[in-house]
């Protein structure tokens, strides 16, 4: 090896090494690492970090690399090089015509000839890659697969220093970091939804794809990239905070994806939907808006009788040679429960379990605050919801319950607000649907008023909840 070149890579281990133990934030640490690769191999290169089911592998740092190739699409980490998967430095010396290359004409069009791929080992387990992409046959020496051992390894020990970061440990089965922090996002707003989705523990990618829409100009053709993609659901979310008279051109572009891309699920959160999300967790510009009593009435007493009755004929007939538990979640659900129960005619077990949501610098999300008393194993669980509108929530308490590997489990709803619907989840049971608006009466509430209306309705609303509406 040259003398000469001995020393770059002395000179530039250590940049690394002040990089890493820099007092910059984690993401900042990554791209500095991966600046420092690109300049001593004339080429481009990323660290990329597996998500939370461990299957796909998030860009969270790149240096000399085309946004185009950037947002090529997601990236299956158990076919794409699958140095994650074997832990073994993977040497692509032909990415158009090498099986595993996802993307091959995307590297095509980056100039991209060989692609090298080093794992990340966090704690002794494998966290993600670090990739090097030629614009020549790749042919390394040993000193240069040394180099780019000793780069992932300082990648692998910034990331065993999350928690300093005020990121998540590393779990048995999932990613060693949050993405969350790593990522640049455009607007806050982006960054509270990841937020709500870490709460849940819902894995996702940012801006992962990038879909061409319309006609080619200057040899680029109109691009529309979805800002979020949930794996565990196959969908993608665009958030847009802007008031909806001013989104035409988005709607536009969402019409233009389905109609080129059918089999892409994407949903579009409104400025007042996201906001009503976050009034949730009390914060956001809705989160001090107040209610003075009843706008209209949705659903009057003698109708959520009715359907009440209605609802528990279903279930008696369903359970007829089956013992269930219904199991409530929270305050919400029990005028609906006490109404449901009594015309209920099967033998059954009543159970309910509570959810809480906390936060702090270093760990926020949900947990179950009070489980269950009866053991769940093999029964069948009848959940008994208020309403459900985003479905997040919902998700998280029926993934909780399945962990209880009980014999069945089902949902039965009082509201169903589609309108607002993220995750697609079964409602078996179901009482009425309501339109993309608060409601609150038979155990509703707004700022833990109105539970005792006997009826349903559509409130009252000051502040910037009524101007948004």
């Amino acid at each position: 090896m040259p003398e000469n070149k001995r020393q770059d890579y002395c000179k530039a281990l250590r940049q690394a090494i002040n990089a890493a133990s820099s007092g910059s934030s984690l993401k900042d640490k990554l791209t500095a690492l991966t600046r420092i690769t690109s300049r001593c191999f004339g080429a481009g290169s990323a660290i990329a970090l597996l998500d939370a089911t461990g299957s796909r592998l998030i860009h969270s740092a790149h240096s000399r690399l085309p946004p185009s190739y950037i947002h090529k699409g997601l990236i299956d980490a158990r076919k794409s090089l699958n140095e994650t998967s074997s832990e073994e430095i993977v040497c692509i010396q032909n990415a158009a015509s090498d099986p595993r290359v996802e993307y091959p004409e995307s590297a095509a069009k980056a100039g991209i000839v060989s692609i090298v791929g080093v794992p990340i080992l966090t704690l002794g387990r494998c966290t993600g890659a670090l990739r090097v992409y030629f614009q020549e046959s790749a042919s390394l020496t040993a000193q240069d697969t040394s180099f780019l051992k000793a780069v992932a390894q300082l990648a692998g020990m910034t990331l065993a220093r999350q928690p300093e970061e005020g990121m998540s440990q590393p779990k048995e089965t999932s990613v060693a970091t949050k993405p969350c922090e790593l990522v640049n996002f455009a607007h806050p707003s982006e960054a509270e939804f990841a937020r709500i989705l870490d709460f849940y523990g819902v894995p996702w990618f940012y801006e992962p794809r990038s879909f061409p829409i319309g006609r080619v100009i200057k040899g680029t053709p109109e691009m529309f990239t979805p800002d979020f993609y949930l794996p565990s659901f196959d969908l993608y979310v665009e958030l847009t905070t802007m008031k909806q008279s001013l989104v035409t051109q988005k709607n536009r572009k969402l019409r233009r994806l389905k109609e080129l891309f059918p089999e892409i699920k994407i949903s579009l959160l409104y400025k007042n939907d996201y906001e009503r999300l976050l009034a949730k967790y009390g914060v956001g510009p809705l989160a001090e808006t107040r209610a003075h009593g009843v706008s209209r009435i949705l659903y009057s007493a003698p109708d959520i009788e009715a359907r009440v009755k209605e609802l528990a004929g279903l279930i008696s007939a369903d359970y007829r040679d089956r013992r269930p538990v219904l199991l409530g979640v929270q305050r919400g659900f029990l005028c609906f429960m006490a109404d449901l129960i009594r015309q209920i005619t099967v033998p059954m077990d009543l159970d309910f379990i509570a959810i809480n949501y906390y936060g702090g610098t270093k760990e926020a999300g949900v947990r179950v605050t009070k489980d269950a008393d009866l053991n769940l194993t093999g029964r069948h669980i009848l959940l008994v919801e208020d309403i459900v509108d985003t479905g997040i929530t919902l998700n998280y308490v029926l993934e909780y319950l399945k962990s209880k590997n009980p014999r069945s489990l089902a949902v039965c709803a009082l509201l169903d607000r589609r309108a607002r619907r993220l995750m697609n989840i079964e409602l078996n049971y179901v009482g009425f649907e309501v339109p993309d608006e608060f409601v609150i009466g038979y155990g509703l509430d707004y700022h833990e008023e109105y539970r005792n209306l006997p009826f349903i309705a559509v409130p009252k609303i000051s502040g910037p909840e009524k101007a948004g509406s």
